[in-house]
């Protein structure tokens, strides 16, 4: 009878550092604050201290007047936050893991454009019992408070980060112009005349010495053409 071995689970993925809008952290795109009251907030008691014991979430918020996402694309009033996760009890904490799925808004940053992106990013953070942390992580590991997780600032933060900080309508959005702000994509031949500054003054010195030089040649254009010039004088006798 064949052996065997033992049955191993495989490893968790990492969870990814990076800047959060959590207490005493700051968010790497400088987005808009998380809101508290994304209603995203789970009981774990029935897992802390259980290592190996896990429950499935999913839940379906609506936004209100929150501003979820970057400065650039955020998720409209009305529109819905959908999360599918799982909460698993680990020995340093609760590990969570799953994907949000959200529809993001904006104005396309050359030509200001209207435009919208759809978002479906993965969630993989652990959220450490205080006393697993050490001191020099405070500020960079979510910790777990009391009896439940709020997955509201997490979510908050994936959407700001896979949402694009300089959206593009297309790629080849020609903007506006930097003159008068007419859209290029109208009037691919649009342009404006731009003389140096610094030539100026020398343009108009050269413009009045071309005026100056005019009114000669007609001062003696009317002197050839003068009907009297030559004529002979009759003297009196």
């Amino acid at each position: 009878m064949p052996r065997v071995g033992p049955v191993t689970r495989p490893a968790r993925p990492e969870p990814r550092r990076r800047s959060r809008s959590y207490p005493g952290a700051v968010n790497i795109r400088a987005s808009i604050p998380a809101p508290d009251d994304l209603d995203l907030r789970f009981d774990v008691v029935d897992l802390i201290g259980r290592p190996g014991s896990h429950r499935h979430v999913d839940r379906t918020v609506q936004v209100a007047d929150q501003k979820v996402g970057n400065l650039a694309l955020t998720v409209p009033a009305g529109e819905s936050i959908s999360l599918d996760a799982e909460l698993e009890s680990v020995v340093e904490g609760i590990f969570v893991s799953g994907t949000v799925e959200a529809r993001v808004t904006g104005e396309c940053s050359r030509c200001l454009d209207p435009l919208e992106r759809e978002v479906d990013a993965r969630i993989d953070e652990l959220f450490s019992y205080p006393e697993k942390i050490k001191a020099d992580e405070e500020d960079d590991v979510p910790a777990l408070s009391g009896d439940d997780v709020d997955l509201g600032p997490l979510v908050h933060d994936v959407i700001a980060l896979e949402a694009e900080e300089r959206p593009l309508c297309k790629p080849s959005c020609m903007g506006l112009c930097a003159q008068c702000g007419a859209r290029l994509e109208d009037d691919p031949e649009h342009h404006h005349d731009v003389i140096d500054p610094r030539w100026a003054a020398l343009s108009g010195l050269l413009g009045g010495e071309g005026q100056s030089a005019d009114a000669g040649d007609s001062e003696r254009a009317g002197a050839d053409d003068d009907p009297d010039d030559g004529a002979p004088v009759d003297e009196e006798r």
